[in-house]
């Protein structure tokens, strides 16, 4: 993994858990633990109903 990798690694563990993350040893399990406790997410849907729409500019 990179160092930015590892940056962003540690971030999501900051936002997940609230806490600075543990030493990280074994990047692999982190990763697993993180992708564990995130919350369930919808699938992306590229076709699925627009529900906003920006107000038009009347030109």
């Amino acid at each position: 993994m990179t160092d930015r990798t590892c940056e962003e690694l540690a971030e999501l563990w900051r936002a997940v858990f609230g806490e600075a993350p543990p030493i990280i040893t074994d990047r692999e399990l982190t990763v697993e633990v993180l992708v564990r406790c995130l919350p369930v997410a919808e699938p992306y849907a590229p076709q699925a109903p627009v529900t906003a729409q920006l107000a038009r500019k009347a030109s």
